[in-house]
């Protein structure tokens, strides 16, 4: 059975190095759950990340214990923000 993507289970990653690829984050966050899908945005110029990505889970439940254990987390020498995406707050 597929999973179908969920967006209110989506939360936002800031602050990530230059050099953070999807197979990091995934990594990362997995120990709260797999992630059904894992995105860092990339410079397509330079092949470098933007500094954000998401990730999203199949329950909400894990996502909020990701943010609740990874926001203000120290990843390589950057402090990260792991919240819920902007438009999830309306």
């Amino acid at each position: 059975m597929a999973v179908s993507r969920n967006e209110e289970n989506v939360i936002r990653v800031s602050n990530l190095s230059e050099d953070t690829h999807e197979a990091d984050l995934r990594e990362l966050f997995s120990r709260f759950g797999p992630p059904t899908r894992v995105y860092v945005a990339i410079d397509h110029k330079f092949g470098l990340s933007r500094g954000f990505g998401y990730v999203n889970f199949v329950n909400r439940e894990n996502a909020e214990r990701a943010i609740n254990k990874l926001n203000g987390f120290v990843y390589g020498s950057l402090i990260l923000q792991v919240e819920w995406p902007h438009s999830a707050i309306a």
